[in-house]
C-alpha cells in the first residue's frame, strides 16, 4: 500500500472516530438535558397537584376529630391537575397523547388524614355489563394495627384514633389523650405515648408501602391492554422519605417506563409533595452568576425559577444554598 493511500485511510478512520465521539457527546448532553427537563416536570406537576388538593378540601369535619389537619380531601382534581401539568411540561397538547402518558402512571397516591387513597387502573363493568379498563379511586385504606390481645387501632396523622376494645367488645373513636382517661379502656398501646407514636408511624408507612407495591405490580396485568411493555415495580424509596410523610397529608406520584424522545431507555421517577392543607411557601431555586441559590416563593424575587421544591432540605440536597428574603441579589 502506498504511503499516500495509507495516510488517506488513516485520516478517514480518525475522522469517523471523531464524528462518532462528537455524536455520542451530543447524544449524552441531550439525554442529560432531557432527563433534567423530565425531573423538573415531575416536581412541578406534583407540587401543582398538592396545591390543587389544598384548594379542594371539604371543610366539614367528622364528629370525633378536632385537628386542623382533618379535612375531607377531594383527590380527583389533584390527579387531573397532575396529569395536565405533567403533559404540558412534556410538551404534550392533545388529550389523546395525555391519555397515553397517564398509562405510565401506575399509581397516584394521597396520604389522607385517616387512610391512603390510591388511583389505579382496574377492570370494571360498564353500563352494558362489559369489562373495560379505567383509572379508578380505590376505597380508602385505613392505617390499621392489631395487637396480640385482639384490639384494633386505626391511626391518623395525629393522636386521633378509632379503636376496637376487645375487652369491651366496642368500637370507640377519639383522641388518645382523652381515651386514656376512661378507666374502662385498657388498651396498653394507648397508655404509652412513645410506643404509640412509634407503632403509629410504622403502621402508616407499612400500609402505604404494601398497598403501593401491590397495586403498582398489579399494573403489569394491564400493560398489554394499555399498549405498554415496561415492567412496573415500586422504586426504592429511602425510609427517611417515607417517615417524612406520616405527620402531614402528602401526595406520592409515580411516572415509570416513559420512552425518551431520542435514544434508548425510559424515564422512571417518583415525587413527593406534602404539608398541612394550608397554603405553604414553595421553595424556588435558581442559578445567579454561577451560584446555585434557593429561596421561598414569598420573597418575590423576579429571577427565572429553575426548580421548585417542597422543602429546604430537598433544595439543599440538590446543591442549592439558601438566600434570605432580607438579602437582595
Amino acid at each position: 500500500m502506498k504511503i499516500t493511500n495509507f495516510a488517506i485511510f488513516y485520516i478517514l478512520i480518525v475522522i469517523s472516530l471523531l464524528v462518532f465521539t462528537q455524536w455520542k457527546s451530543e447524544d449524552s448532553n441531550t439525554f442529560i438535558n432531557l432527563n433534567h427537563q423530565y425531573d423538573t416536570a415531575m416536581t412541578v406537576a406534583t407540587q401543582d397537584a398538592m396545591d390543587q388538593l389544598r384548594t379542594n378540601v371539604i371543610p366539614t369535619k367528622e364528629a370525633g376529630y378536632s385537628s386542623s389537619k382533618f379535612n375531607r380531601v377531594n383527590p380527583e382534581p389533584a390527579l387531573q391537575t397532575f396529569l395536565h401539568s405533567l403533559s404540558i411540561n412534556f410538551g404534550v397538547e392533545d388529550d389523546v397523547t395525555q391519555d397515553l402518558m397517564s398509562r405510565y402512571v401506575p399509581a397516584f397516591a394521597v396520604m389522607d388524614y385517616d387512610g391512603a387513597l390510591l388511583s389505579v387502573y382496574q377492570e370494571i363493568h360498564n353500563s352494558n355489563g362489559e369489562k373495560e379498563l379505567k383509572r379508578v379511586w380505590l376505597p380508602k385504606i385505613p392505617f390499621t394495627y392489631h395487637d396480640t390481645e385482639g384490639n384494633i387501632i386505626s391511626f391518623t396523622l395525629e393522636e386521633d384514633v378509632t379503636v376496637y376494645d376487645a375487652a369491651l367488645d366496642e368500637w370507640i373513636n377519639g383522641n388518645r389523650k382523652e381515651l386514656v382517661k376512661d378507666p374502662q379502656i385498657t388498651i396498653p398501646l394507648l397508655h404509652d405515648e412513645d410506643e404509640f407514636h412509634r407503632i403509629r408511624k410504622n403502621t402508616i408507612v407499612n400500609v402505604f408501602q404494601d398497598e403501593l407495591a401491590y397495586y403498582i405490580n398489579e399494573h403489569n396485568v394491564y400493560t398489554k391492554q394499555l399498549g405498554v411493555t415496561y415492567k412496573f415495580t415500586l422504586p426504592l424509596i429511602e425510609q427517611e422519605d417515607w417517615y417524612n410523610t406520616v405527620d402531614d397529608i402528602s401526595i406520592f406520584t409515580f411516572f415509570q417506563g416513559y420512552p425518551y424522545q431520542r435514544g434508548q431507555g425510559t424515564f422512571n421517577e417518583f415525587a413527593l409533595a406534602g404539608g398541612r392543607l394550608e397554603k405553604v411557601d414553595p421553595i424556588h431555586a435558581t442559578t445567579v452568576n454561577g451560584e446555585k441559590l434557593y429561596f421561598r416563593e414569598s420573597c418575590g424575587f423576579s429571577y427565572t425559577v429553575g426548580e421548585i421544591y417542597s422543602t429546604k432540605k430537598e433544595a439543599a440536597k440538590a446543591g442549592y444554598v439558601e438566600k434570605s428574603c432580607l438579602n437582595e441579589f
